[in-house]
């Protein structure tokens, strides 16, 4: 097996069980932990900062990951992140996080991301989280062509 690609299995491997480490924890109410697990999966993971990673747009953050499959993981990451803001009463960061996070896997998906339907569920229930009108005009060109 080529090392790029034992990499690449051994990232996703890590990915998948930080988010159920992260689901877990936002079940049973550690929000502290959850948010941890975040942060550190975004620096474990894709390799940067988890608060840098979310204060540039989409675009410019898909630029920064370079692939499809690490923007997918960010989008993922914002999404829980803005549940676990929602669950803990801050409605308004909740939803700059799944707007990010629709805007993220729209990105993803230019990049060449065949979404699966786990992505076409959270692009689904994410358009009925946010306002679609706060999608940039680009961002609302390649939601009605996704």
């Amino acid at each position: 097996m080529s090392l790029r690609k034992d990499f690449i299995e051994r990232a996703a491997e890590q990915f998948a069980a930080a988010i159920a480490s992260i689901l877990k924890a936002r079940k049973e109410k550690r929000y502290a932990d959850a948010r941890n697990h975040i942060r550190d999966t975004a620096l474990t993971v894709l390799g940067m900062e988890y608060g840098a990673l979310v204060l540039a747009d989409a675009e410019s953050t898909s630029r920064l990951l370079g692939t499809a499959a690490r923007t997918r993981m960010l989008a993922k990451l914002v999404r829980e992140d803005g549940e676990l803001m929602r669950e803990q009463g801050d409605p308004l960061t909740a939803d700059s996080r799944f707007l990010l996070s629709l805007e993220l896997y729209l990105e993803a998906i230019s990049l060449g991301l065949n979404p699966d339907t786990e992505d076409a569920t959270a692009i689904a229930e994410l358009r009925t989280l946010i306002d679609v009108t706060a999608l940039s005009e680009r961002h609302q060109r390649m939601l009605s062509q996704a």
